[in-house]
């Protein structure tokens, strides 16, 4: 009776969550203390704070409230851990879920959200310090939610993630004095890049053209465009060229039709390669 009690609760608490019910999930809570350690009974086994997330659990609660950030901020405060990991896609945590959900981009709350995890304890890095939330973000194509882990301590350190969040400046430094790109022996978090398909390191140049077009970086495609890029290469993720993840629609993300301007550049740059 004392399980199906408490899960009861948890399924009580969980619709709380994604209703939004901020003064529910409070009582809750101030009842049963522990409910923000527990989690689901289900095979995700995801504790309260991965509802937040939108992703992957129960299809009726994949769903963001308008004030997601302030029931965040309830499950923090009452102890949830920040950085736990639950059974989805191979053991993922909350701000992970987040950044690759379209119902919190949807939302407008994605990015705030972002933000309130890593205020409350969340590594901007990951917990693997391998850079996974943001390059989760940058290959789901969230670029205000690579934005603000970027602003919260991510680190931008290789031309990939310069030419998403760092700006022109920082694409720059990746080149030698005389114009040729310093290709790294390893990229760190390589893996969360590639999502574990094979990455080849001497297309890093092409692959950050590739995510500036599909993140709307037309300054540094422009300038990138110059340098003579493989305009047939394609990221590891998707199999996209620049051309065709410029043109990729992602309404989610804000760009219901692409980035058409991106698109008709590299056009351009193709057919003066004649």
């Amino acid at each position: 009776m004392k399980n199906s009690t408490n899960t009861d609760r948890f399924e009580a608490a969980a619709d709380a969550v994604v209703a939004g019910d901020v003064d529910g999930l409070r009582a809750l809570l101030l009842a049963a203390p522990s409910l923000v350690h527990q989690r689901s009974s289900r095979e995700h086994h995801a504790m309260l704070l991965h509802y937040v997330g939108a992703n992957g659990v129960e299809q009726e609660r994949q769903r963001s409230p308008a004030n997601a950030p302030e029931v965040a901020r309830v499950l923090l405060a009452s102890g949830a851990e920040p950085d736990a990991r639950c059974d989805l896609y191979g053991g993922t945590t909350t701000l992970e879920l987040l950044v690759s959900s379209q119902f919190p981009a949807e939302a407008g709350v994605q990015a705030d959200l972002v933000e309130v995890l890593c205020r409350g304890g969340a590594s901007a890095e990951g917990p693997d310090d391998d850079g996974s939330p943001l390059w989760t973000a940058i290959t789901w194509g969230y670029t205000l939610a690579a934005e603000r882990l970027a602003r919260c301590g991510a680190r931008i350190d290789n031309v990939v993630t310069a030419a998403v969040v760092g700006g022109l400046d920082a694409v720059k430094s990746y080149f030698s004095e005389d114009g040729r790109p310093l290709t790294p022996t390893r990229l760190r978090g390589e893996r969360s890049f590639s999502h574990g398909r094979p990455c080849h390191l001497e297309h890093l140049v092409e692959y950050a053209l590739i995510y500036a077009a599909h993140h709307g970086r037309t300054d540094v495609v422009e300038w990138l465009l110059k340098k003579a890029p493989d305009l047939s290469v394609k990221e590891p993720v998707y199999g996209g060229t620049a051309s065709g993840m410029a043109a990729h629609a992602h309404p989610a993300a804000g760009r219901p039709n692409g980035n058409p301007h991106i698109v008709a550049l590299i056009e351009q740059a193709r057919r003066s390669r004649g």
